[in-house]
This record gives structure tokens, sequence and C-alpha cells, in this order.
């Protein structure tokens, strides 16, 4: 995945590599792979320009395949949505009480 995205949030593209993930399974595995510095890292990046990156993506029509720099902008808002909690609520990267279960999608 290129490390492009929209000029307006071109100050986020250093994170894309790492955090544009598409796949939700591969993003609940990089959250609780990450650090909860990681994590707070990235979000305290991202959160400040969530509600206009929103805004941007939802100016797209989702029948169409979205252009790649807009791809990775949704994603790192789909990352942010799946670090939120572990920031919010947990303070740690797995649910409280979980032990070492693991989101596994099967289809």
């Amino acid at each position: 995945m290129s490390a492009s995205l929209p000029p307006e949030f071109s100050h986020l593209a250093h994170l894309v590599d790492e955090w544009a993930i598409e796949d939700g399974h591969q993003r609940y595995v990089k959250r609780v792979n990450s650090s909860m510095e990681q994590i707070r890292a990235f979000y305290d990046e991202v959160f400040p320009c969530a509600e206009e990156a929103v805004a941007y993506v939802d100016e797209f029509d989702y029948c169409q395949p979205l252009p790649g720099d807009v791809a990775n902008l949704r994603n790192l808002l789909y990352s942010l949505i799946t670090v939120s909690l572990a920031v919010e609520l947990w303070k740690q990267p797995r649910v409280k009480h979980s032990a070492r279960t693991i989101l596994t999608r099967v289809s």
C-alpha cells in the first residue's frame, strides 16, 4: 500500500505503512501486539483530525472503489476505531480479563 494520503492529511502519511490496515482481523492483531505507548501515540495523532477525515471520506461514493490515498485515510480511521477502546476504557491493548483470547473470523 502506498504511503500517500490526501494533501489535507499529509501530516499523517508517516502512519500509513504501519496503521492503514484494511483487514479488520489484522487491525485487531496490530492492536494486541502493540504497546500502549505505540497505541496512544497513534491515537493522539489521528484523533484530533478524525472528524474532518470522516467528512472527507464521506464525500466519496461507496459504490465505487476509493482512490488509494482516500482508502489509506479510511483505513487509518478504522485503526483509530480499533484502538479507541484500548485507549479510552481498558488502558491496555487487550480487553481486560480476556487472557490471551484472539478474535477470529470464520467465513
